[in-house]
């Protein structure tokens, strides 16, 4: 899905990679750089909070009441199938401006001195929110911001492992032919690129 290749890794560490059987490729001491990728793309969704990934997916999610704004956890915004108001089994309208889609979020209207929603509505689990989002290969593609991150941090990682397994043999922690490899300082280290990801605004700022 737009991510990079285990190639495109392995020519960026100008290193040679082996695919096996499986589809897997490895070092040549047996490093899995398939596996590598597949936790770096799981450690920027984690950063980024987003707990479903970044695919593109059909998603339910609930909201308590008191906020006008629903902040979906999979954005952007592909369709939404449908908005309820679970204190009363209503379904919204959004031809009748009962909400409004952006990429990131639902808006819901302002009540009217009328129908006026309490200030402070605590109401449990008020929202259900059914939609698409994420992204995908065709409509859809990912963020070049994400994907040069993605790529930055596999070969910094990839490197570290190279040089102390193979030059030094000390690495923190390594488990040969596994995705096992632990920095004492991984935060710091990839500090340059997580400030990216911020910068972009593809951190999500959740409220439930």
């Amino acid at each position: 899905m737009g991510w990079p290749t285990e190639t495109e890794i392995g020519i960026m560490a100008r290193l040679t990679l082996t695919e096996a059987p499986t589809g897997t490729f490895k070092t040549s001491y047996g490093y899995n750089v398939t596996a590598l990728l597949a936790q770096v793309v799981n450690d920027i969704a984690t950063f980024c909070g987003r707990p479903l990934g970044f695919d593109q997916q059909t998603v339910t999610e609930i909201f308590d009441g008191g906020n006008r704004i629903l902040r979906v956890t999979c954005p952007p915004i592909i369709s939404v199938t449908s908005v309820t108001d679970n204190s009363d089994d209503s379904v919204l309208d959004v031809d009748e401006d009962e909400y409004y889609v952006y990429e990131k979020q639902i808006r819901l209207p302002r009540p009217t001195p009328t129908e006026r929603i309490p200030q402070r509505d605590t109401t449990p689990k008020r929202w259900t929110v059914v939609y698409v989002g994420g992204y995908d290969d065709d409509g859809t593609p990912l963020p070049a911001q994400v994907v040069e991150v993605c790529a930055e941090i596999a070969t910094r990682t990839l490197l570290r492992v190279d040089q102390q397994y193979r030059v030094y043999q000390n690495v923190e922690k390594f488990q040969d032919g596994q995705i096992t490899s632990v920095f004492p300082d991984k935060e710091k280290e990839f500090a340059d690129q997580w400030r990216k990801l911020e910068q972009s605004g593809m951190v999500l700022s959740v409220v439930r």
